[in-house]
């Protein structure tokens, strides 16, 4: 038994095993023995909480993964009663699972092998996936081969991770996954596990499947598989998948009926969800605060922004005269029925008038204001010894503001498109070691960039996808030895985009904040 343990002791391992999902009846032991404690009464010797330590013992870095990353506690648990547990043997997972993924391996086994699981961004939902392609390898039905798994991920940074990862926790050889993005073509044959960006997966999945694996099963994991609903990436569903997994924080989509036409008939229904809120109180994610900063239109925006709403309403009419089924949409269902209209009747006026939306967003995206409350941000925080991402969605402004930090004497990093691959990874490498602490990006690691040292986000400008606001706020909530909480910084345009902060999800992420504060720029001229 640990020496010299107090009922508080026993009450933190307690709460570290309930994440874990380890058995009740050692949780209810932890408990029974802490009371004890407290009361001051003496804790007679038991085989059941010797068990219950070895158990939390047996966990992979448990004393590593506590809030406190000095915590005595643990520690002291891993000293006295770890066995030396290692585990080496591929296709093992080298983890203990958290009760929320185990739950939703158990949805997803009792739903025969389909679904969506609708997860918050740094829950773990990889962790949760390699898991079960664990259980399919080392399962009778497939010990001596016969299935495949494919996995599809939108970017070659999540390729990239995918590819670690497997290696990494489930320390399968490299020689039995392939990868396929770009100019990057593995060998396919023999692979157990191939990985594609999807753009690759929608010209060459099914030509690979007839060629190389044409009696085998076949998994289909679809990492943020709310990119797969549109009508080309939706080609990647066109084999007959024994089994499916969907992964993404956000699922539904906000602009079309890929979700309700796509995803769920191809993948499945949502089978599990886990929400920002119940990841808090589990502490998988660390606490945060929400700083939003309001401004303005400069002149010159606001009668841009002006004139293009009055086209956008004279055009509207038109439409809601035309298709009377528009007139009582929501501003979410309004574009995906809008978009069915379009795919039924081809109407020009339609093209038209998404391409003024696209403009007065554009205003948006570009403001000045905006700019110019992240340079009143950036000398007004303290944030040379912080580790900052910064989110635009423009190339041309990502440069500038890039230009401005170093300016500031800042040694920042950028990310999009537009620059060259060795420069792309050569920034990520950079943040991720700390030879830069600022690391600018434009959309391109919207998502699956896990950085852990990240506790500074910045959102610049985002679309009005409730998504993606989600997607840029999740990157950095990621626990970190030391960290106490993140900081989210949100510039957004007062009326212009004030209605995003009503939706259901970002309702729930501001009430579940440490605090949250508004700062009014709308009275600065710049």
């Amino acid at each position: 038994m640990m020496e010299k343990c107090e009922g508080w002791h026993l009450h933190h391992l307690a709460r570290r095993a309930k994440v874990f999902g380890i058995d009740k009846p050692l949780i209810n032991t932890l408990e029974k023995a802490g009371w004890l404690l407290t009361k001051g009464k003496p804790l007679p010797h038991s085989l059941e909480l010797e068990k219950a330590l070895v158990r939390l013992a047996a966990i992979k870095d448990f004393d590593k993964t506590c809030d406190d990353s000095n915590c005595p506690i643990c520690k002291r648990v891993v000293q006295q009663y770890s066995a030396g547990f290692a585990y080496s043997e591929p296709w093992t997972l080298d983890i203990e699972l958290y009760r929320w993924q185990k739950e939703a391996k158990e949805k997803w086994w009792e739903n025969n092998g389909r679904g969506i699981v609708k997860v918050v961004t740094g829950a773990g939902k990889t962790i949760l996936a390699f898991s079960i392609v664990a259980d399919l390898y080392k399962s009778e039905a497939y010990k001596d081969g016969g299935l495949r798994t494919i996995i599809i991920v939108p970017t070659v940074v999540l390729s990239d991770q995918w590819l670690v990862e497997l290696m990494g926790r489930l320390h399968i050889p490299r020689n039995e996954i392939a990868v396929l993005c770009g100019k990057q073509r593995d060998p396919i044959e023999n692979r157990k596990i191939i990985i594609y960006v999807v753009n690759s997966a929608r010209e060459h999945l099914a030509e690979h499947a007839r060629t190389h694996f044409p009696s085998d099963d076949i998994f289909l994991l679809a990492d943020e598989c709310h990119r797969y609903g549109s009508k080309e990436n939706s080609r990647i569903f066109g084999l007959p998948y024994s089994y499916t997994l969907g992964l993404s924080a956000t699922p539904e989509r906000f602009g079309d009926l890929g979700f309700e036409i796509k995803l769920v008939p191809n993948l499945g229904e949502i089978i599990y969800s886990y929400s920002y809120s119940d990841a808090l109180k589990d502490g998988i994610i660390p606490p945060y605060k929400l700083v939003r900063l309001k401004v303005n239109l400069l002149k010159e925006e606001r009668q841009l922004y002006e004139a293009l709403t009055k086209k956008i309403g004279k055009m509207s009419s038109v439409l809601f005269s035309k298709y009377p089924e528009l007139r009582d949409c929501g501003q979410s269902e309004f574009l995906k029925r809008l978009g069915q209209v379009y795919a039924q009747t081809g109407d020009p006026l339609i093209p038209r008038y998404t391409s003024l939306l696209n403009q007065r967003k554009g205003v948006i995206h570009t403001s000045k204001s905006k700019l110019n409350a992240l340079k009143w941000l950036i000398e007004n925080e303290n944030l040379k010894n912080a580790n900052v991402l910064i989110f635009h969605e423009r190339i041309e402004i990502a440069d500038e503001i890039f230009r401005f930090l170093e300016e500031k004497g800042f040694s920042p990093g950028i990310y999009h498109i537009d620059l060259p691959p060795k420069q792309r990874i050569q920034s990520i490498d950079d943040y991720r070691s700390g030879n830069t602490n600022i690391l600018v990006s434009c959309r391109a690691l919207d998502e699956g960039f896990d950085v852990p040292a990240s506790d500074v986000g910045i959102i610049v400008a985002a679309t009005s996808s409730v998504r993606q606001w989600i997607q840029r706020m999740g990157r950095i909530l990621r626990r970190a030895p030391d960290k106490e909480y993140s900081r989210i910084f949100v510039i957004f345009v007062n009326l212009a985009e004030k209605d995003v902060f009503t939706e259901t999800e970002l309702r729930e992420f501001e009430r579940e904040a440490l605090s949250v504060e508004l700062i009014n720029l709308t009275y600065r001229r710049k």
